[in-house]
């Protein structure tokens, strides 16, 4: 095994765990703005909860447990969580300029 390959397993591993916790944000943001501005109901309030959830999920991941690189999942779902985010931060973006 390269000596450099620990390091980048640990670097895709923050990354997953930065495009979780974008994608809980959003989810979080997006039913908490839904609330205020329509009252409660069921969708917002289970997004909101989502979202809280994934942070919360992502946090216990990444600080509390110990971090091991075994938990890595594999390579395309990595880079696929973090398009997603990127998709998902350029669509709200986009819902408030638009």
């Amino acid at each position: 095994m390269p000596i450099g390959t620990d390091v980048m397993d640990m670097i895709e591993l923050r990354l997953y765990y930065a495009s979780l916790a974008i994608c809980g944000a959003i989810l979080g943001a997006m039913g908490l703005s839904s609330i205020v501005s329509e009252g409660l109901a069921l969708v917002p309030v289970l997004l909101s909860i989502g979202g809280i959830g994934m942070i919360a999920g992502v946090v216990y991941e990444a600080f509390i447990s110990s971090p091991s690189i075994d938990t890595l999942p594999d390579e395309r779902l990595v880079w696929f969580t973090v398009a997603m985010a990127a998709v998902g931060g350029i669509g709200g973006i986009w819902s408030l300029v638009g």
